[in-house]
């Protein structure tokens, strides 16, 4: 039941933009249709291939006709996808009762209990997506908030071999064992101000009976998944009041990130509001389609253009209190310095040094001359 819905969106979506092309649709997997909806971003040519988001809403009890629209209205991912260049697929929970949800292991209620097998639901999704579009297969990356997390961490366990990385908002491992075939760069979004899913783990807001994991567990799980090594920690970053912690040193180069946010709640950070405030502290869409261009299949970390990029210059130190020293740099090229929430505090031209005596501490993304992806800097 194929829909295309490019004038329908401009009138309904407010994420959508209004040249681009969204198309409702759906495949029959294990004796039940699956509803999903792709947005082709403004610009699409069937000659290029493209990356491939999919998003996952969270849970819906009560209100299973949000949908595909609830994830899509509050990370604004359609925007983004026309400006950065990628394909966004949303698909859709099982509904029972009017309560739309996804089965990630031990949640979340009625699909976890009636067993419903959404990793091959995704599985042939995947499939048919390839066939009729222009997708780059190595670049398959997963993304999701409250449930939809949960379900993305499934997918790394049992799709490793289809998803590049996965990013998680809102959520915790909740599919055990986890037993990936390769090595899974993940980026997590969390509130301490959830009280749906808490920070320390255990039984949330909303949801009796179901134990959550706690975001330490879910970082030493992927910790030793990934065989890292090493961890940093960024306190108060920006001075703002999110904690960056990133593990790495891993194998295949799969980094885990991740953002605790003091404000906020139950949400998606940056985005618009849904029951809960978002997080003003930083844009979870900006922070995880940066981190995405750096992976593919491949163990080596990538830049998304198809051409040979120059390599990047080594920075040093990094974390920086004053002067960041950029070695084997080849004449001036401009820099760009933005924060979490994609602002940019930093611009100019540089050879040898950058001068960041006056920026506060935090994280921060440097862009060097037309290199697609950045470098993260912490400066103390």
């Amino acid at each position: 039941m194929k829909i295309m819905t490019a004038l329908i969106a401009a009138l309904v979506c407010p994420v959508c933009g209004i040249s681009a092309q969204n198309v409702y649709d759906s495949i029959y997997v294990d004796n039940n249709w699956r509803t999903y909806m792709t947005h082709l971003p403004d610009g699409y040519d069937n000659a290029v291939q493209y990356p491939l988001v999919l998003a996952f809403h969270g849970g819906q009890a009560g209100n299973a006709s949000l949908g595909w629209f609830a994830i899509a209205y509050q990370s604004a991912l359609s925007q983004k996808a026309d400006t950065a260049g990628f394909i966004v697929v949303y698909p859709e929970g099982s509904v029972f009762n009017n309560n739309r949800t996804w089965n990630a292991g031990a949640c979340c209620p009625p699909a976890m209990d009636q067993a419903v097998d959404d990793v091959s639901f995704i599985d042939h999704l995947l499939d048919t997506l390839f066939a009729d579009y222009a997708v780059d297969t190595t670049r398959v990356y997963a993304a999701g908030s409250s449930n939809g997390g949960m379900m993305c961490y499934r997918l790394a366990c049992a799709l490793s071999g289809r998803i590049a990385a996965i990013a998680t908002n809102a959520c915790s491992q909740m599919y055990f064992p986890c037993e990936p075939g390769r090595e899974i760069p993940v980026i997590h979004f969390q509130s301490y101000a959830d009280t749906q899913v808490p920070y320390e783990g255990g039984t949330g807001e909303g949801l009796p009976g179901i134990d959550m994991t706690s975001q330490d567990a879910t970082m030493d799980l992927w910790r030793t998944l990934n065989n890292c090594l090493y961890t940093d920690t960024v306190v108060n970053g920006n001075g703002v009041g999110y904690d960056f912690i990133r593990i790495h040193g891993c194998d295949c180069n799969a980094s885990f990130h991740q953002y605790n946010t003091t404000d906020g709640g139950h949400s998606w950070p940056g985005g618009n509001d849904n029951n809960n405030p978002a997080s003003t502290q930083l844009s979870a869409t900006f922070l995880l389609w940066d981190f995405f261009q750096s992976y593919t299949l491949e163990c080596e970390g990538v830049a998304i253009e198809v051409e040979p990029q120059p390599a990047l210059p080594d920075v040093y130190p990094n974390p920086v209190v004053q002067q960041l020293h950029l070695a084997h740099l080849k004449g001036m090229v401009h820099f760009s310095l933005k924060n979490l929430q994609g602002k940019t505090v930093l611009t100019g031209q540089a050879d040898r040094t950058i001068d960041l005596s006056g920026i506060p501490a935090g994280l921060y993304l440097l862009t060097l001359g037309q290199h697609p992806v950045p470098l993260r800097i912490i400066k103390a």
